[in-house]
C-alpha cells in the first residue's frame, strides 16, 4: 500500500527541511532525501522544487519526524503566540477563543468526545471570556 504524505506549502516545507537538515550535515541530509547537496542547498535558499523533489522532501520529513507527542494546551498557546505575533493582544485572545470554539464544534459534529487538551482549552477560553479582555 502506497503511503501518501500531506503536501505542505513551500515556505513551511522549506522551514521544516532547514530545521531537520541543521541537525545533520547538508551532504547527509541530501543523501537521505535522495537529492544532490547543491539541489538541497538551492531549495533551502529559495529555489522552487520539482514535484518529484518535493515529494522526496516531504517523505524525508515524515520519516524523520518520529513519534509525535500528543497536543497540549501549552503547545497550542505557544503556537498561537507565534501565529498572532503581529496582532493586538485583544485580537490574539479572540483568535484563541475562536480556535477553541472551532475545535469543540468539530468534535461535537462528529459525535466524538474531544481529547482532554481540547476540553481544557475550551474551559480556559470560557474563563478568559468571562473575566473580560486581557490587559497587558
Amino acid at each position: 500500500m502506497k503511503q501518501t504524505v500531506p503536501s505542505l506549502p513551500i515556505p513551511l516545507l522549506r522551514d521544516a527541511v532547514a530545521r531537520q537538515a541543521a541537525r545533520v550535515s547538508l551532504r547527509r541530509a541530501a543523501r537521505e532525501v535522495g537529492v544532490s547537496p547543491n539541489g538541497l542547498r538551492n531549495f533551502l535558499n529559495g529555489a522552487a522544487p520539482r514535484s518529484t523533489t518535493r515529494a522526496k522532501l516531504e517523505r524525508w520529513l515524515a520519516a524523520r519526524s518520529g513519534p509525535l507527542r500528543p497536543p497540549t494546551v501549552g503547545r497550542l498557546v505557544r503556537l498561537l503566540n507565534e501565529l498572532a505575533g503581529d496582532l493586538a493582544p485583544e485580537q490574539a485572545a479572540a483568535l484563541g477563543r475562536d480556535i477553541a470554539r472551532l475545535l469543540a464544534v468539530a468534535y461535537e459534529q462528529r459525535r466524538v468526545s474531544p481529547p482532554r487538551w481540547v476540553q481544557e482549552l475550551a474551559k480556559q477560553s470560557r474563563r478568559r471570556a468571562a473575566s473580560g479582555p486581557d490587559v497587558a
